[in-house]
């Protein structure tokens, strides 16, 4: 402590504190006389001891000015928001005041000082207002014990340096702590000891197939680790949490711009992290790699209006089709029977559209006229004129509709489709998804008729109730058959592709 701060101090520990107006003069004194003083021998003994530029700065406000007043003035901040409640509103005007801050500096909220989720709300909004800087720090010297813990518990969440004004010498009798004694303390974030807690928590969500959970937490926690190598590999895990999220959110485009900086780090990094999943499962990762970048240029497609060319290349549809197998596979994991029935119906819907495009056809824009047919199937009808083949076909698709509704049917060839309608064509032309005995497309059509039902009947169709696990089951086992038999005729190995299309695991436990 230098000489003109202990004498200034000695003089204002002489003063007398009797009556409320003798402590009122004695805290005059110590505003006018001291503070100055402290805070001069503060920063000098201080300024040595800060670890970063303190750009952005947030204070919990209680009733004593003094150590909002010496933290402002060392590290002065180019942004501060104060957390203060309305008791200690006067604490904040006068730190204001006393610091000299321009309106433009400086903001405050009002916060419940019993309520923490409200002290998490206010420190988040302003800390996503200020573009989610790296140099934040938050004092929490002031206030409540419990907004002292909210605001350190935000600011380890967010990574901000956590920091109070400690005195070892505390004055009991002047409420204060001795002059000079005063000094800048650093927390360290918790997630330095408790980290490993903490990325168990972000695999479990990952593991649950809960990627945008995964990622939010991962996110935070590959900002937050001390040690640089887990930094590096909590990277990678968060980048192939990011893909899974976006892919499984069919956003092709954002999961091949993930998997695109994913790949990067891996081949810049990879070698320092040879044991890491991704590592160990490099081939499965660039085969699903090369399938994002084939469906990343679905919207394109989409938005020139080709989707005629999303059926036809195999390289675009397949990898489709099998998104929505695996994703099926997911939402059944989850217990989401009307959501894995909805990805089950669609795979359904695409084995119709891509069959049907063989022959020219396409359910929206059903031009039979030009249709292709198949030498050896529809050799029959191959040599009739446009007419004939509508006719034929007319006559083979009311014959089938007749024998499948028990009724009366129409005789026009539907345009556009719907999902058996388009089975139906399907069995008219003798296509290899059925196997060649009329009486056995018959019955897989009655199946596909009672099957459907049980689509339009989830509530996201046209019903008002869940799906019962049992109805999905069968229906998912119905579905699977068709499939199997559609990857047959596509010569795609089923069981090898599947191993592509399914999430990488993040830990051994998983496998």
């Amino acid at each position: 402590m230098n000489k003109e701060l202990q004498k200034v101090t000695k003089e204002w520990m002489k003063l007398e504190r009797k009556t409320l107006e003798q402590r009122k003069e004695a805290d005059r004194y110590y505003d006018e006389n001291l503070m100055d003083l402290i805070m001069e021998d503060y920063i000098t003994r201080n300024k040595k001891w800060i670890r970063d530029e303190a750009d952005y700065l947030i204070v919990s406000v209680g009733t004593s000015y003094e150590p909002i007043v010496l933290n402002i003035s060392l590290l002065a901040p180019k942004k501060i928001m104060f957390l203060y409640t309305e008791k200690s509103e006067a604490t904040l005007d006068k730190s204001v005041s006393y610091c000299g801050l321009k309106p433009s500096v400086y903001e405050k909220r009002l916060i419940n000082e019993i309520d923490p989720t409200d002290i998490y709300q206010k420190i988040k909004e302003v800390y996503l207002e200020w573009g989610s800087p790296k140099n934040v720090h938050i004092d929490f010297t002031g206030g409540t014990k419990a907004m002292s813990a909210a605001a350190a518990l935000a600011g380890a969440m967010i990574d901000a340096e956590m920091i109070y004004v400690a005195s070892d010498d505390y004055l009991v009798d002047f409420r204060k702590p001795n002059p000079g004694s005063e000094n800048l303390t650093y927390i360290d974030n918790p997630l330095s000891v408790f980290g490993d807690i903490e990325i168990g928590k972000a695999f479990d969500l990952y593991a649950q197939q809960d990627f945008a959970g995964a990622s939010e937490r991962l996110g935070v926690l590959k900002e937050s680790m001390p040690d640089p190598v887990l930094r590096q590999e909590l990277c990678f895990d968060h980048l192939i949490s990011k893909v899974y999220e976006a892919w499984d959110a069919l956003d092709f485009s954002r999961a091949a711009e993930n998997m695109e900086e994913l790949i990067f780090q891996l081949k810049r990094d990879g070698r320092r992290y040879k044991t890491h999943p991704l590592n160990r499962n490099s081939d499965i990762l660039m085969e699903q790699a090369s399938c994002l970048k084939s469906l990343g240029r679905i919207p394109a497609l989409v938005e020139e209006k080709a989707q005629t060319e999303i059926l036809q290349n195999t390289d675009i549809i397949i990898p489709l089709m099998l998104t929505m197998h695996m994703n099926a596979k997911t939402r059944e994991s989850q217990q989401k029977y009307d959501m894995a029935t909805l990805l089950t119906y669609r795979l359904l819907e695409m084995i119709e559209q891509r069959r049907l495009s063989k022959y020219n056809l396409f359910v929206s824009d059903m031009k039979y006229e030009e249709i292709h047919l198949n030498k050896q199937r529809n050799a029959e009808i191959l040599g009739m004129d446009g007419k004939g083949r509508m006719d034929w076909l007319r006559s083979e698709v009311y014959s089938i509709r007749q024998e499948l509704f028990k009724g009366h049917v129409s005789e026009y060839l539907p345009n556009p489709v719907s999902l058996l309608d388009g089975f139906i064509i399907l069995a008219a032309l003798s296509d290899p998804i059925f196997k060649q005995d009329r009486h056995d497309r018959i019955a897989v059509l009655k199946q596909m008729r009672s099957k459907v039902y049980l689509r339009n009947n989830s509530i996201f169709a046209h019903g008002l109730g869940p799906v019962p696990k049992e109805d999905y089951e069968k229906f998912r086992d119905f579905v699977g058959r068709i499939f199997e038999r559609f990857c047959q005729i596509e010569q795609i190995d089923l069981e090898k592709k599947g191993n592509i299309y399914r999430w990488i695991p993040l830990s051994d436990e998983e496998d």
